[in-house]
């Protein structure tokens, strides 16, 4: 395991591995800040960013979907160039976005939250190659990692407030998930789902924040294993590297005091894992 030396994030979230530059992408959420890794973990591009990302995802043509909370944009973070998207049938007085990735057609499919965090006010949505955006399910609190099996059949979804992994029917053609249901439930005390991942066998990766661990999941939710971090709060993750067999995992500063901030220098880091298993590739925003 690899701590990469700068910067410490305050809010480090949205791991995307670029494949075409062979570089890691990933955001400082709160720092409101972009940041290009090579695989080596040297910083190679850092970007300020006019709004508060939530997620992004790279398009077939050049630049990125920009979702930030309150909105969506296309633009050139390296130029500091973006252009507002509409963003369909969205309350933004009550919900917001958060995490968000494509499905295998190119479709970006972004997650909302409660602004208060308290009410499952929150949906799932997705944003189609004509810049369309769609609700699709609704019946969340805290959106995070988005993922589907190998075959396109299934669907899965964290709700970080809720504490829950869900497992939804997927039809890819349609571009439809439905009949969620509750794959994995994290105890009291147990950490609490975020972002997550799907490798190439086919089993669920979880950055389980609080609890300090990414964790395996077989398609049936059960536990399988578990790699531990030298920080609390890991965030999000994504393969990536030489035969996607690299696994980045961004972590949090935030909310922590100046005594757990001691415990953990490395918090707020990305780390590289070696995992003993390969990833999917990352699919571009078709539009």
């Amino acid at each position: 395991m690899r701590a990469f030396p700068a910067p410490r994030a305050e809010l480090g979230e949205a791991p995307v591995w670029d494949a075409e530059r062979g570089a890691l992408l990933s955001v400082d959420v709160l720092g409101r800040r972009m940041f290009r890794h090579d695989v080596a973990g040297r910083l190679t591009g850092d970007w300020a960013l006019p709004r508060i990302p939530g997620s992004f995802a790279l398009r077939r043509g050049g630049g990125m979907l920009m979702a930030w909370r309150n909105g969506l944009a296309l633009g050139e973070p390296e130029a500091g160039r973006f252009v507002d998207l509409p963003a369909g049938p969205l309350d933004f007085a009550r919900e917001r976005f958060n995490d968000g990735r494509c499905d295998r057609r190119g479709r970006f499919w972004v997650g909302t939250m409660d602004r208060a965090l308290r009410e499952p006010v929150g949906a799932l949505y997705r944003v189609d190659p004509d810049l369309s955006v769609h609700r699709v399910l609704g019946g969340v609190t805290l959106s995070n990692g988005i993922a589907w099996s190998p075959d396109d059949r299934v669907m899965y979804h964290c709700d970080t407030a809720a504490a829950v992994v869900r497992a939804c029917d997927f039809d890819l053609a349609a571009g439809v998930a439905s009949n969620p249901r509750v794959l994995v439930c994290f105890a009291e005390g147990d950490g609490r789902p975020d972002g997550c991942a799907v490798d190439a066998e086919g089993c669920l990766w979880v950055a389980v924040v609080e609890a300090g661990v990414v964790a395996r999941f077989d398609p049936s939710g059960r536990r399988l294993r578990e790699l531990r971090l030298p920080v609390s709060r890991p965030t999000s993750l994504c393969f990536g590297g030489e035969g996607l067999r690299t696994m980045f995992v961004t972590s949090m500063r935030h909310g922590m005091t100046a005594e757990a901030l001691a415990r953990e220098p490395l918090a707020g880091s990305v780390f590289a894992l070696e995992a003993g298993v390969s990833g999917l590739p990352e699919t571009r925003f078709a539009g």
